[in-house]
């Protein structure tokens, strides 16, 4: 009896830990954005910019508009631009691939900053931008919000 009673005393922390893990392993899953915005691609064409971004929608439900307004940041730190770009419609569980082009060289771009988010259907544009992940595949060019 007293070896089941010292067992019992000494699985019962190492049955909380477990659980405390399967919590803490949910609770990450759960916080995970289900947008993913990631600049892809710049090319420089007839003195335009183009930024190619790649756009992964892991809701289970459509996204009718998701307007972000982005400072667009020269390498010496100073926005230069300003731009609105709408990454909507898209459809549930899809990635997508969108181009947006400004004026000027490409080689004055080194970093966006999503500033906010403007317009969010379905959804409040704070909820959004919190739900929301960046990255750049583009090296000198830094992603961010």
């Amino acid at each position: 009896m007293r070896k089941l009673a010292l067992l019992a005393f000494l699985l019962l922390p190492l049955t909380a830990l477990l659980s405390l893990g399967a919590l803490f392993s949910l609770a990450a899953r759960a916080a995970e954005p289900n947008l993913r915005l990631e600049l892809n691609a710049l090319e420089t064409a007839e003195n335009r910019c183009r930024m190619t971004f790649v756009i992964e929608n892991k809701h289970p439900n459509a996204v009718e508009t998701f307007k972000i307004d982005l400072a667009l940041f020269n390498p010496e730190g100073t926005v230069y631009r300003r731009m609105v770009i709408d990454i909507a419609p898209m459809r549930p569980a899809k990635t997508i691939v969108k181009t947006f082009a400004t004026d000027g060289d490409c080689g004055q771009l080194s970093s966006l900053l999503v500033n906010e988010v403007s317009a969010c259907t379905p959804g409040d544009p704070a909820m959004c931008i919190d739900d929301l992940a960046l990255s750049s595949r583009v090296k000198a060019v830094k992603l961010y919000k």
